[in-house]
């Protein structure tokens, strides 16, 4: 069920991404459309409180005062004229009457005055009488006929005042309605407006958060599989040793992988990939838990599984679950995995030691071509002790601790030496005698192959410039190229190398194994012809081992084969060993290429190959154990060197 999810997913990655940016995109729409509602909302409200303080609110209060002042004075000299008040009390209340009309008829009051013409007039008449009365007031007598001059003067301005303070006050009492109705609808407005704005915002941080919580969630998981990734993995390890529960760590591999990436493509190695997560998944108890860790590599922790009878049954499934014939695109697969297991508490205390442990255990799987390999502890002892040998290298390279020696290649007919293989071993101060084997698997491992092959090139050519200056100008000299040795820049340095030492590219011979040749095949070919134009001469060593084919040999320019040191055991009886050397010397024969035979230790052994072939060439503990580079001049004067000169090369068809 996984996949099809996974195949639906992405097929609708695009959609949904689509999706999600459109809805995204509408609610940023939305609050950008809300927030301008609520921002000119905001300005209207402003401008509605802008007319409200340019409303003058002293033009009515004024005009009610002096309507009430105007009724007061009029009363005061009707009560005067009857004697009820005194003349002061009738001044004191005509002064106060004087000083209403000025109040209206300046400042501000004037500029709003100056929009009602009628409400002006009346206001400029009434100061006129108000005024032009003062004589009379000052002299008004109780029972004076003067009070009906006064009544008749101001009374006529009374109805007038008293409608236009009416009216006033009403226009007054509706704009203030209207206003309230106008400032109810706009705050209204802009709660509505505010409202969805912050819903708006609201849906956008949970839209945000939702994808803050998936983009986390797919931090934790592979995007190819849908499994839980390497940081994942960490957690979940630190969350088992946190609680101190036993489990077991196994790491799955691939066998050959990246062949079928090569060889297909890297879209169907990602099909592959989901088929086996798949799989996998499925085998699962519900104590188990897989990850991906990279490109081809699994991780999967089975809590409560630290028995190795369990581990075993586990491994067991697993092997089954990824061992059946899985079909991609019509084509048929048998996938081989490679699994390291590692337990906890037992092999490490934590996460980090404890994958590292699985990873020993899985290289050890793939070196030793096993189908799954348990850590130990003594494998912890191994690196340690190549680490040591890796840091020593190279300080032994720069003293000359290394020993160089040098294994003569002979004709199997006439007996006389046609090369010398050069050899490197190590007397380490602490773990003895280092083979060359080892030596160069650790450089490999360690990135130093380089520099060590460059200095048993060096040493090297000296010696054979010196051998040839004492007259064996006949030998040529065999050089073991690791894999990664094997580039462009090596032709460079052989070339200087030869150039001052004095030496001619035909005096140098380069063994190359045929996992150089399986590793980049047309790559390798173009370097390899390189090497053949400037006159180096190649060997191709593990002839029979199985990497390279028929036609990849046709199309190389080997100009010798040498048939792996494992073919020569067993050929001392008839038998599948000598009927299988047989058919390699014929295949030899063939490619029109000369023989090699390395590993050759007994006279009986000599004997059989004389048989097969008298054309073929020899090496090992019979011809002479590995001479050091002082002892091969004595050698050479017992043994002498082949005439011709050197290795004897393919004879042209």
């Amino acid at each position: 069920m996984q996949i099809p999810l996974v195949y639906w997913f992405k097929s609708n990655q695009v959609t949904l991404n689509y999706l999600k940016t459109g809805a995204t995109l509408l609610l940023l729409g939305i609050m950008i459309l809300f927030a301008v509602g609520a921002t000119h909302t905001l300005v209207k409200i402003r401008d509605h409180n802008s007319l409200l303080e340019q409303r003058a609110y002293d033009v009515p209060w004024s005009l009610m005062q002096l309507q009430l002042e105007m009724g007061r004075f009029i009363d005061a000299v009707r009560l005067r004229h009857y004697g009820a008040v005194t003349h002061d009390e009738l001044m004191l209340r005509y002064d106060i009457l004087w000083s209403r009309t000025p109040v209206l008829l300046s400042g501000k009051l004037t500029e709003v005055l100056d929009r009602r013409p009628d409400l002006l007039q009346l206001v400029q008449q009434i100061e006129n009488r108000v005024q032009g009365l003062e004589p009379q007031v000052v002299k008004l007598l109780p029972n004076s006929s003067d009070y009906q001059t006064i009544l008749i003067e101001l009374i006529p301005y009374f109805e007038p005042l008293s409608q236009t303070v009416t009216a006033t006050m009403q226009n007054n009492v509706r704009f203030y309605n209207e206003y309230d109705q106008a400032y109810r609808a706009l705050s209204q407005r802009l709660n509505i407006q505010v409202a969805s704005l912050f819903v708006s915002v609201i849906l956008l941080l949970l839209l945000l958060l939702r994808e803050h919580l998936r983009h986390q969630q797919q931090q934790l998981k592979d995007p190819l599989t849908q499994l839980a990734n390497r940081a994942a993995a960490q957690r979940r390890l630190n969350l088992l040793i946190g609680r101190a529960v036993p489990f077991s760590v196994t790491l799955i591999k691939i066998r050959q992988f990246g062949d079928i990436n090569r060889k297909f493509g890297f879209e169907f190695g990602d099909e592959l990939l989901q088929a086996v997560a798949c799989r996998v998944s499925e085998s699962l108890s519900a104590n188990e838990y897989l990850a991906r860790l990279e490109r081809d590599e699994f991780l999967l922790v089975a809590e409560g599984l630290v028995e190795l009878e369990e581990v075993r049954a586990q491994v067991s499934r697993i092997r089954e679950a990824i061992g059946r014939r899985q079909s991609i695109m019509e084509h048929d697969f048998y996938l081989q995995p490679m699994i390291g297991v590692a337990l906890y508490p037992s092999d490490a205390g934590t996460a980090v030691e404890l994958v590292s442990h699985a990873e020993i255990a899985l290289d050890l799987c793939r070196r030793q071509q096993a189908p799954y390999v348990f850590f130990d502890p003594s494998l912890l002892k191994e690196i340690t002790r190549t680490r040591q040998l890796a840091t020593d290298l190279i300080v032994a390279m720069e003293n000359h601790s290394l020993t160089l020696s040098y294994q003569p290649v002979i004709e199997l007919g006439s007996g006389r030496c046609t090369g010398l293989e050069a050899l490197c071993h190590w007397h380490h101060p602490e773990f003895g005698v280092i083979t060359q084997p080892e030596l160069l698997r650790v450089a490999e491992q360690f990135q130093l192959s380089e520099r060590l092959v460059n200095w048993v090139l060096r040493l090297s050519c000296r010696y054979l410039c010196n051998w040839h200056q004492q007259g064996y100008r006949q030998l040529t000299l065999v050089l073991k190229i690791p894999p990664s040795v094997f580039r462009q820049e090596l032709l460079a340095a052989i070339r200087d190398e030869l150039k001052q030492a004095g030496l001619k590219p035909q005096d140098l011979v380069l063994e190359v194994t045929e996992e150089t040749l399986a590793q980049d095949i047309p790559g390798t070919m173009v370097l390899m012809d390189t090497f053949a134009r400037h006159g180096i001469r190649l060997i191709l060593d593990g002839f029979g081992s199985g990497l390279s084919s028929l036609g990849q040999l046709s199309r190389a320019p080997f100009d010798w084969l040498k048939i792996d040191t494992g073919f020569m055991s067993g050929i001392e009886h008839p038998g599948p060993a000598r009927h299988q050397l047989g058919n390699l010397i014929a295949i030899g024969q063939v490619l029109n290429l000369p023989l090699i035979c390395d590993g050759v230790v007994s006279e009986h052994q000599r004997q059989v190959l004389g048989e097969l072939s008298r054309e073929l060439m020899i090496q090992g503990e019979l011809v002479t154990r590995p001479l050091p580079a002082l002892e091969v001049q004595a050698w050479l004067k017992k043994h002498g060197t082949a005439p011709g000169g050197g290795l004897r090369a393919a004879t042209p068809a």
